[in-house]
């Protein structure tokens, strides 16, 4: 059976993240099964789960890095690296979007 490895025996990264900004409902959830890393995603405003893809784990730089596909068309890929702050990540996003344009 699969061992989820405890929060504070293990990694910095374990346990459900959120931005600090207090504006967005997307909540993130880091996993180490077996020394390998699990994340899951849900928007917690409309209760979407995204597509979790291209997951990346750099133990030498402690870096966690992977993307997101929303039914939007969005794709967004996060980089989560530990903070020197108990209970924080540095956090990197990029996204692609999708809009429509006219001609004028």
């Amino acid at each position: 059976m699969t061992k989820i490895v405890d929060i504070n025996s293990r990694h910095p990264l374990v346990g459900t993240w959120k931005c600090c900004d207090g504006f967005s409902d997307i909540e993130i959830r880091i996993d180490f099964l077996d020394g390998k890393p699990h994340v899951s995603v849900s928007d917690k405003f409309d209760g979407e789960i995204p597509e979790v893809s291209d997951m990346r784990w750099n133990q030498e730089q402690d870096r966690l890095s992977f993307s997101t596909f929303w039914s939007s068309g969005r794709v967004v890929k996060y980089q989560f690296i530990p903070s020197p702050k108990s209970g924080r990540a540095g956090v990197t996003f990029s996204y692609v979007d999708q809009e429509i344009w006219e001609k004028i």
